[in-house]
């Protein structure tokens, strides 16, 4: 192969080259190369080509050619620098070269071709050799190309100028970048990749598949256009993908050194900046598109990549990114303005219209709020002076009801009340000791349509002067849950008064003094944080309450308690009440603290706390803090603290310790030391275990009475029903259900008629000598034994027991309920049972004796009604009945016998064996074929379902023409439809 390169390339070589180069290149580089390369390339080429040159073209070259150019130059060089050198050399020469070669290597050309012609002709091929390599190389290298060119490498040495010819793979943009795109914006890209059929044949004669199963071009084809690749793309590779990987890079011109090489690949001095997701695919693709980010500024280099087996191949194109407008970095870029970018461009300075929009209502505001200050001290003064609330006193009518409440005793005066006002006085009262306590009740009276209490007040002379218009203004703005609302007043002597809201569960002390009411400790905490509440609440508007006792706190029907006779100090000064006695005069010290005794001070709000300790220990102890017994007590006596550990479980404080300490916090000696109101409510809300409202706690103990009631009423009810059942069973067992309920009713019983029904008797075989040789309890004892026996067995059929009458036992079916001609069935069922049981039972007084009985069924037409109306009985009317007594009288012990009629509907059922008996002489009928009942071969009807849903081997006759056909079925029959009448009463 070296003499056949040397003899070929020293000929086509030496004669293109030495002409074309010498003609063209002594005529461009002497005019082109002279300006142009020794201004621009000056600096570059000069260190990269005489740096590369020397160290790689000296090494690699006398390797890579001896090897490489043997094989593949020997073809390549002479097919393709024929084409490709002629036209590239001819017109990218005079442009590429003039951008890279350096002036050194215009001296070093000049000095190499004047001295070619004394070479000799391996040394002349040698350094034209590398002159290509060294000048075609770069040329033609993807980077520097148009963006209508793409080259292709080996993919094992991706980062050398060492391109391959691509055979008849082709690349080219099908959507382009964009010739500008801003920072950070997604753009996308379309690229198509195809190959020629010349490209397979290439690729198999250069190994370029790395599939092993490919061995010509038909299988590279359809390796590339037919075989799926992975679905993951990491998992593509030459092996199991034609085109596994490709993608697209970007390289930033600008960040790129003097050194760096932008490529599909890192090279040891080049970098890549981005890259989108690879993807795989197969060859009839055709066009790939990605979406690509550019985040630099500046010329940024787009090369789409591809890899096919052995080789990759890259198609570039270049766009300027502009840089991102950024809101606040601190600089206010063209287009940033102040609307959109205040943190950059600063705030925008208000128009006259905002300007006017944030005026004007703010204006409007302020005006709002004057005028809304001006309209409150208005309304004040206008509330002072209103007299609404004046009430005369002839408008409160009398309570027709007269109703009764436990008030405050302490609140009524002890005087007689108008005519107008229904003051009503205990039922019983306790006169004449000192001690004695009389159990008084508020005046009521009717205003306005509802009950309101009535406080009056004694005086012979009443001014309405500010003052007291400013404690009523006072009291009316008040409004809380726990005080007594002020609804108004009279003024008008000698009607002066009070009128307040009525609460119809009386004071607080009446309800702690009334033991019948029960008081668990979840009320009795109520009571106490009620009265908190209230006096928290008073305290805040600056009232001090002064008169604060327990007789002065009254329940409404919601059990919340609520104060009252607060305020209106100067409306009741005035009162002269009567004189109370000395129990109530001391039973009112002793809710006055220690500061006020022997002195005339104002009340005080630490005065209010020690009253309510006093309160305190009345809810505790439910008695009064004074003993009946003894009123003459000292005037710096205070009642001790209680025990509140009961025997009783409902009597027990479930926090002793803490309740008695809040009653010797608030009666402390020094006004200093007593908690505020604010205080106490915290404090009983924290000791109280059952945080719930009385409302609650009523509702669940009626909750709890009403479960109690249901269970009562469930377990009156179920002892009421089973009665009732009793009584029906009773009753069902005496007339059928249908016509029981009829006659329960009232509803006449009509006689009814049935076109087919069968009757059954039994008798006991003996039963004359057996009753002759026991007694009446032990024949009414056995007899009881075995018809209860019976009893258990018919339930199980449609059957109807009509009676029995000594040993005789009837039963009939087909009704009162009408059931077809299944009748038959039941009743023969029924009969081998019974027969069947007294085979096993024994007589309680003569076990060894073996009990017989006798059974006759006869079926045919009945008629059954209810007869008498003392005593009703629900009998049976026909033939039928007498047909089927003779069948019991003529049969034998343990033997069934049966009509004909009976026979042709059993057989018509089926399932039952019977026997013929023959001819029988019957009393009143004649001569008549009778058969014997044995047994049953299977059961007919099915029990799974209710007796109105039995599911039969025949469907009951309906209509009334089955009714009639059936009627001429009987009348053929022997004993059918018969003109002697035969009563049998039930």
């Amino acid at each position: 192969m070296s003499s056949r390169l040397s003899s070929r390339l020293s000929t086509r070589l030496s004669s293109r080259l030495s002409s074309r180069l010498s003609t063209r290149l002594s005529s461009r580089l002497s005019s082109r190369l002279s300006s142009r390369l020794s201004s621009r390339l000056s600096s570059r080429l000069s260190t990269r080509l005489s740096t590369r040159l020397s160290s790689r073209l000296s090494s690699r070259l006398s390797s890579r050619l001896s090897s490489h150019l043997s094989t593949r130059l020997s073809s390549r060089l002479s097919s393709r620098l024929s084409s490709r050198l002629s036209t590239r050399l001819s017109s990218r020469l005079s442009t590429r070269l003039s951008t890279r070669l350096s002036s050194r290597l215009s001296s070093r050309l000049s000095s190499r071709l004047s001295c070619s012609s004394n070479m000799k002709t391996e040394q002349r091929l040698w350094f034209l050799l590398a002159l290509c390599v060294c000048c075609i190389g770069p040329t033609c290298c993807w980077h520097d190309l148009d963006n209508s060119e793409y080259d292709c490498w080996p993919l094992d040495r991706p980062n050398e100028y060492n391109m391959i010819d691509c055979g008849g793979l082709e690349m080219a943009w099908v959507l382009r970048p964009p010739e500008t795109v801003k920072s950070g914006e997604v753009f996308s890209v379309t690229y198509s990749v195809t190959a020629q059929d010349s490209f397979y044949h290439w690729a198999i004669e250069n190994h370029i598949f790395t599939r092993s199963s490919i061995v010509n071009a038909e299988a590279a084809r359809a390796f590339c256009e037919q075989h799926d690749c992975p679905a993951n793309w990491k998992d593509a590779d030459g092996e199991n993908c034609c085109i596994h990987h490709a993608n697209i890079h970007s390289c930033p011109l600008g960040y790129m050194t003097s050194e760096s090489i932008c490529g599909p690949w890192i090279p040891d001095d080049g970098r890549i900046f981005t890259h989108t997701i690879s993807t795989s695919g197969k060859m009839t693709q055709t066009n790939w598109t990605a979406k690509v980010v550019l985040l630099h500024a500046g010329l940024t280099s787009l090369i789409a990549h591809i890899r096919v087996g052995r080789m990759q191949v890259a198609l570039e194109a270049k766009s300027t990114v502009s840089p991102a407008v950024v809101c606040g970095d601190g600089v206010c870029e063209g287009a940033e303005l102040c609307s959109t970018c205040p943190a950059d461009c600063g705030e925008c300075p208000m128009s006259p219209a905002t300007k006017l929009a944030i005026g004007l209502p703010l204006s409007l505001l302020c005006i709002c709020v004057v005028l809304t200050a001006v309209w409150l001290r208005y309304q004040k003064q206008k509330l002072l002076w209103d007299e609404s609330w004046i009430i005369d006193f002839s408008t409160i009518k009398q309570d027709q009801e007269a109703r009764m409440t436990m008030g405050s005793m302490m609140s009524v005066p002890m005087g007689n009340s108008d005519s107008n006002t229904s003051c009503i006085t205990a039922l019983s009262s306790c006169t004449g000791q000192p001690g004695s306590r009389k159990t008084l009740f508020t005046c009521t009276g009717i205003y306005d349509g509802r009950t309101v209490a009535i406080k009056r007040i004694r005086t012979k002379t009443f001014s309405l002067s500010k003052t007291i218009r400013e404690e009523v203004k006072q009291v009316r703005e008040l409004d809380h849950p726990n005080l007594c609302k002020f609804i108004g007043g009279c003024v008008e002597v000698p009607n002066v008064a009070i009128v307040t809201e009525y609460c119809p569960k009386g004071s607080l002390n009446d309800v702690l003094l009334n033991e019948e009411v029960p008081l668990n400790w979840g009320f009795r905490f109520s009571f106490a944080t009620d009265i908190a509440r209230g006096m928290s609440y008073l305290h805040q508007h600056r009232i001090c309450h002064g008169q604060l006792k327990s007789t002065n706190c009254v329940l409404d029907d919601r059990w919340v308690c609520k104060i009252t006779d607060y305020g209106l100090r100067t409306y009741r000064q005035d009162d002269g009440a009567e004189p109370l006695s000395t129990y109530y005069q001391r039973l009112l010290e002793v809710y006055m603290p220690p500061e006020f005794q022997n002195s005339n001070m104002e009340p005080t709000l630490t005065g209010d706390v020690f009253s309510y300790s006093i309160i305190l220990l009345e809810i505790a102890t439910r008695s009064d803090p004074v003993p009946a017994e003894e009123s003459n007590l000292d005037c710096a006596w205070c009642p001790p603290l209680p025990e509140l550990i009961s025997s009783r479980a409902d009597n027990t404080c479930p926090c002793p310790a803490d309740y008695v300490e809040l009653i010797r916090r608030c009666r402390s000696h020094n006004p200093v030391h007593r908690p505020t109101f604010d205080q106490i409510k915290k404090f009983v809300q924290r000791i109280n275990p059952v945080k719930v409202s009385p409302v609650d706690m009523m509702m669940s103990l009626m909750e709890k009475y009403s479960k109690h009631l249901e269970v009562l009423v469930a377990e009156r009810t179920q002892d009421l029903m089973h009665e009732k059942q009793k009584t029906d069973r009773l009753l069902y067992s005496m007339l059928p259900k249908q016509v029981a309920d009829d006659l329960r009713q009232g509803k006449p019983s009509q006689a009814q008629s049935y076109v087919s029904a069968t009757v059954f008797f039994s008798d006991i075989v003996g039963f004359t000598q057996l009753s002759s040789s026991s007694t009446p309890y032990q024949v009414v004892d056995f007899l009881n034994k075995l018809y209860t026996t019976f009893d258990d067995i018919i339930d199980n059929y449609d059957v109807y027991k009509v009676e029995t009458i000594g040993d005789a036992y009837m039963v009939v079916s087909g009704l009162p309920q009408e059931n077809g001609i299944l009748h038959a069935s039941e009743i023969a069922s029924m009969a081998l049972d019974l027969v069947g049981v007294c085979r096993t039972f024994r007589i309680p007084h003569k076990p060894s004796m073996q009990l017989q009985i006798r059974a006759g069924i006869h079926s045919g037409p009945l008629v059954a009604g209810v007869v008498g109306t003392k005593m009703p009985r629900y009998c049976l009317f026909g033939d039928t009945v007498n047909t089927a007594s003779r069948m019991e009288s003529t049969s034998l012990a343990l033997k069934i016998q049966c009509s004909s009629s009976v026979f042709y509907l059993l057989e018509e059922i089926g399932g039952y064996v019977l026997q013929c008996r023959g001819m029988l002489q019957v009393k009143g009928k004649g001569d008549m074929v009778t058969y014997w009942l044995e047994g049953k071969k299977m059961s007919l009807v099915s029990k799974d379902v209710g007796p109105d849903a039995r599911t039969t081997k025949h469907v009951t006759m309906e209509t009334e023409a089955e009714t009639e056909r059936e009627r001429e079925l009987y009348s053929s029959m022997p004993g059918f439809l018969s003109d002697d009448p035969l009563t049998v009463s039930a």
